[in-house]
């Protein structure tokens, strides 16, 4: 997500030069590891929104009627996500970036945006990962759970589909629910993601 480690805050800096120091000296690689996880590590709900229908949008409507899709996308959702209890953390194109605490408070939040946006005619699709990530700064996430979400959010949901990973799925509180599990195998690393049975109504 964005550039790694991306230099200029005084967090990413500061993971810059553990990462270093790592290189540098392979003897204390143990110690920095220690420093880096009681420093950055978290627990967290990774939520990645994408705008669908970006490049027919641009086609059909030209770029300018895009932008303007983008923006009423971005001034509907971070308003709602704020007050349900997420973080925003980076907003690109037509792109979120979003933690919450919890699994369980990401699902339903989304569920409330998407039904919110269908109401302006805005479709999304959605990923959800759960799980340890490094958290530096206020904008950036990296780890496992960081990527997936990404793949889900950004590559493998169509419109409107709210995915979950394994583990964002087995950290839910509640099954009342009805989920499809997939398995699935992308760029030699096979998965298994859970996508929300729901059809939500226009």
């Amino acid at each position: 997500m964005g550039n790694f480690v991306a230099t200029g805050h005084p967090e990413a800096d500061a993971l810059t030069q553990l990462l270093r120091q790592r290189r540098s000296q392979p003897a204390r690689q143990a110690a920095v590891d220690a420093e880096i996880r009681d420093r950055f590590l978290t627990t967290c709900a990774i939520v990645v929104v994408d705008m669908a229908d970006f490049s027919r949008l641009t086609h059909a409507e030209g770029i300018i009627a895009t932008l303007q899709q983008i923006q009423a996308m971005r001034d509907l959702s971070v308003p709602l996500i704020q007050n349900r209890g997420g973080r925003m953390l980076k907003v690109e194109a037509d792109n979120l970036y979003i933690s919450f605490d919890h699994a369980e408070a990401a699902l339903r939040a989304m569920q409330e945006l998407r039904a919110h946006l269908q109401v302006a005619d805005i479709d999304i699709s959605v990923g959800i990962g759960y799980g340890e990530v490094l958290r530096v700064g206020d904008r950036n996430l990296y780890g496992h759970e960081m990527n997936l979400a990404s793949k889900l959010g950004e590559d493998l949901a169509k419109d409107n589909a709210i995915l979950l990973t394994e583990s964002a799925y087995r950290a839910l509180s509640t099954d009342q629910r009805q989920f499809t599990r997939v398995t699935q195998a992308i760029s030699d690393v096979t998965f298994t993601y859970y996508q929300l049975q729901e059809s939500p109504a226009r």
